[in-house]
């Protein structure tokens, strides 16, 4: 093993490594039951605000607008809490990481520089919802203001394959790091990650893997997703 895959390594074993998250029932009740509370309050005090204003037409429809994003909202959080529910992968078959690197990539505006390994890493994922969480992850480290460029890398060290996602932002607190996995957090100089970190690290643990996420030197956030490489031909 060379000395790239030696420090390579190395830092994918730095970091918080998840599986607390996911186990975490009650911070993700909590999450869920403070998420779902904000939604009704909006619905409920727009639907109030409505009806106080019947004979204002441009106003009812302002604030019937403001009940349809909540309910929108609401519908995508029960979306992705279905997702962390499903017990296997029912869509599951042989991707390509490499492939799965370069479509998240070209789907942002945030210039990136993506360095793909030279052996493509194949593992059985569910395609559908490693397209879905990973961008999630991507597009939340690309949405930080002051975030220039990001770097998607995959790597194959012995059996195991890794992308590897760094951003050039504003280096999380320790607190921060240890707050990445829990549903619904909010950081304080970054944007609200939601369940999407959370939604890649269970899709990893589920296949065998694991999320990783570290301060990147000078500054910025890393997160490592490994993988088991299968063996079926892709």
């Amino acid at each position: 093993m060379g000395q790239a895959e030696e420090d390579d390594r190395e830092r994918a074993g730095k970091g918080i490594l998840h599986p607390e998250g996911i186990r975490a029932a009650r911070a993700l009740a909590a999450g869920v039951v403070h998420e779902v509370n904000n939604i009704l309050g909006v619905i409920i005090g727009n639907a109030h605000l409505a009806k106080k204003n019947l004979s204002n037409a441009e106003a009812v429809e302002r604030y019937i607008g403001e009940v349809r994003n909540a309910a929108e909202e609401g519908r995508e959080i029960m979306r992705q809490l279905s997702m962390l529910g499903r017990e296997e992968a029912t869509r599951a078959r042989v991707i390509s990481l490499n492939d799965l690197a370069h479509q998240v990539a070209s789907a942002l505006a945030t210039p990136v520089e993506v360095e793909l390994s030279g052996i493509d890493p194949t593992v059985r994922l569910d395609l559908w919802l490693a397209q879905d969480a990973l961008s999630s992850v991507v597009g939340f480290m690309s949405a930080t203001t002051s975030v220039t460029s990001l770097k998607i890398t995959t790597r194959v060290l012995g059996r195991a394959a890794m992308v590897t996602i760094e951003d050039d932002g504003p280096s999380p607190t320790k607190d921060e790091l240890a707050a990445l996995f829990t549903p619904f957090t909010n950081l304080d100089r970054r944007p609200k990650i939601g369940l999407d970190l959370t939604k890649l690290a269970h899709l990893a643990e589920r296949n065998g893997g694991h999320v990783a996420a570290a301060v990147r030197e000078p500054r910025g956030l890393r997160v490592v997703l490994t993988l088991p490489l299968t063996d079926e031909a892709f």
